[in-house]
């Protein structure tokens, strides 16, 4: 174990080189610690992805670690043509690869997950099918750092992140009425890194407050207790896990330990995150869902019209539900309304020192089959009342 594997391997990884070292091969430290070897090669090719962006990767010779809060932007290689000249070649990360690789891991890290058993519907409740309830978590960017004096709003960390959205949805659920169907919805963002590094997708540093394996075994966590108190009100719940621009990997990652954990649920339904765009038919209804960060509204409209043809055809009634923004807004488009929902976070330092600040809330909206919205229902959370930085009289 190389002193920055040691650096950038989570305690799970350490686990795993430690008993590789000592019994010299993968197979035999899988048969140890009683898991799949597949998960041990998985995790160990994905430390050494990390360690490669630092600038450590014995198979390709690379043995100079970049400073402290830096990244390997890209490798130079100069090699020989069949001619005998020199030509140099130059190497940068292909994301799409790195993406797959990352599921691989997360993925052979969820055969260890013991599947819940299923949770029994309330016998007396009787179940609306002529409406589905629909809950939007706006941004959530559970992970953040806020601090208020800086930001002239609300202090922000994982804990205050994970308890406002315990509270939003117990106040939710308490209004919504007993549907068949109840639809969850995170637009994207439900973690502000995408990595161990504190970085999002692009690389661009963000306000942590602790470690990326913290924060996604938090936002499970909490994403678990929603679903659940959902359940406690409808007969199925319908789960979507938009990938945001903070958290592209991240979220694939959430979503396929929920799918692990709810393996064995048939009321719980975890829709794949394969890519960036989610439809819903219900009804009259047709719901496009999407984090809101690569198409304009105008072009969302006529991308739903293409991707959904026959849906568009049979609906009366088709929304944009997305995020991105932190600001509820509403925009009535050709064919359909476009939605940004809200976000319960304060802005961190970046955001407030553009003027972006979030509206505290999280919205549940009620779906009539037949078309046509039922109720709404906001929860808000109270929002501060800061002082001057001096009070001259």
């Amino acid at each position: 174990m190389t002193p920055l594997q040691k650096e950038l391997a989570t305690d799970r990884q350490i686990e795993f080189l430690e008993s590789i070292e000592r019994l010299g091969t993968q197979a035999a430290a899988a048969a140890e610690l009683g898991i799949d070897p597949s998960t041990i090669a998985k995790s160990i090719t994905a430390l050494k992805v990390k360690c490669a962006k630092r600038g450590e990767s014995a198979e390709h010779e690379i043995d100079r670690p970049v400073p402290e809060g830096y990244k390997l932007a890209g490798i130079s290689d100069m090699r020989t043509n069949s001619e005998g000249k020199p030509i140099w070649y130059k190497f940068n990360e292909d994301r799409e690869k790195m993406h797959e690789m990352y599921l691989s891991y997360i993925n052979g890290l969820c055969k260890d997950i013991k599947p819940r058993k299923p949770k029994k519907a309330p016998k007396a409740t009787k179940y609306r099918k002529d409406l589905m309830t629909g809950v939007f978590i706006g941004d959530a960017h559970i992970g953040m750092r806020a601090f208020g004096k800086e930001t002239k709003h609300s202090n922000f960390d994982t804990d205050i992140a994970t308890s406002q959205l315990r509270d939003a949805i117990d106040y939710l659920v308490g209004k919504a009425e007993p549907t068949e169907t109840g639809l969850l919805v995170n637009v994207g963002d439900f973690m502000h890194a995408n990595t161990q590094h504190n970085t999002t997708f692009a690389g661009t540093p963000v306000d942590s407050d602790t470690r990326q394996n913290k924060t996604m075994e938090a936002a499970a966590e909490v994403m678990v207790y929603m679903v659940d108190r959902m359940l406690d009100k409808h007969k199925k719940v319908v789960l979507v896990c938009a990938r945001g621009n903070h958290d592209t990997d991240a979220a694939s990652a959430v979503a396929l330990i929920l799918k692990f954990f709810f393996k064995n649920e048939p009321r719980v339904q975890v829709l794949d995150t394969d890519g960036f765009y989610h439809y819903v038919e219900y009804g009259n209804w047709l719901l496009g869902i999407h984090h809101g960060d690569k198409q304009k509204p105008e072009s969302l409209a006529g991308s739903m019209a293409r991707d959904m043809s026959q849906a568009w055809g049979r609906t009366t009634h088709r929304m944009w539900c997305c995020g991105h923004y932190h600001k509820d807004a509403v925009k009535t488009l050709h064919g359909c309304k476009y939605k940004i929902f809200g976000a319960l976070p304060p802005p961190d330092s970046w955001h407030a020192s553009h003027g972006y600040a979030g509206d505290g809330e999280m919205e549940m909206l009620t779906f009539r089959k037949e078309g046509g919205l039922f109720g709404s229902h906001v929860y808000n959370i109270p929002q501060p009342r800061n002082e001057p930085d001096v009070n001259i009289d």
